[in-house]
């Protein structure tokens, strides 16, 4: 499913969007129904938490995992359409594929979210160049199976020189996870039940498509800066853990 992605050694920005749509339409139904798996027992389970003082900090920490197992969930099925062009995984082979790298995907998460706001809060451009730099982090991570602080580095080497056309996708994220907050603000204020449905509506539509942007541009930066192709999930190649044989 690759494209053409540079344009005289830059990348097409273009380019990222137009595969994003077409993974997201022909991967929708496994996409759609990784993240109804994922979010519909996570939201019933933060709701049942409450928001009272150490329940509210052990449901945003299930909210987390549950977040970054579905941005590795995404990455794995985008990997397996830009293998062969279709999704070949069963939904418990992506899930598998992914939990070993729970705990360090969370890490990952935590600290690249910790010194983007901190750089946020020194004047907001600190922040944005960070994230930036370490916008595919987590694709370097699952795809290359690196650690924590090599994914960091990775996305950095990825994304050096392409700054200015990255911040394009970086901005649509911004704005999407803002509206995400507001919306969810917005329909507790009504009521909770409200909210519940409307977090798991906007997890399943909204958060994906924005997984998926972010692994077509590290497929298409390592394209753009390595001239490889991406290797199919089921390959023993490039670190890849083999598909989880599914348990009776």
């Amino acid at each position: 499913m690759s494209s053409e992605s540079a344009t005289a050694g830059h990348l097409d920005i273009g380019g990222v969007f137009e595969s994003t749509k077409e993974i997201y339409g022909g991967a929708f139904g496994t996409v759609w129904l990784a993240a109804l798996i994922i979010w519909i027992p996570t939201a019933i389970i933060v709701a049942l938490l409450g928001n009272d003082g150490i329940l509210e900090a052990i449901g945003s920490l299930i909210q987390a995992f549950a977040g970054v197992w579905l941005a590795g969930t995404i990455v794995r099925i985008v990997q397996d359409v830009e293998g062969d062009g279709r999704v070949d995984a069963s939904i418990g082979e992506l899930f598998g594929m992914v939990w070993p790298r729970l705990i360090s995907l969370l890490v990952l998460t935590i600290i690249a979210g910790i010194a983007i706001g901190i750089g946020f809060l020194l004047l907001i451009v600190p922040g944005v160049i960070l994230m930036l730099m370490w916008i595919v982090a987590v694709p370097a991570m699952v795809v290359e199976d690196k650690g924590i602080f090599d994914s960091l580095g990775r996305s950095f080497e990825l994304t050096r020189h392409n700054w200015l056309r990255i911040l394009a996708i970086g901005i649509l994220i911004l704005i999407a996870y803002l509206v995400i907050v507001f919306a969810m603000l917005l329909l507790a204020t009504i009521t909770p039940v409200l909210a519940i449905i409307g977090g798991i509506i906007l997890a399943v539509l909204i958060y994906p498509y924005l997984s998926i942007i972010v692994t077509v541009l590290y497929f298409r930066l390592v394209e753009l800066k390595e001239g490889g192709a991406a290797p199919d999930v089921g390959d023993g190649d490039g670190g890849l853990a083999p598909p989880v044989p599914p348990t009776s």
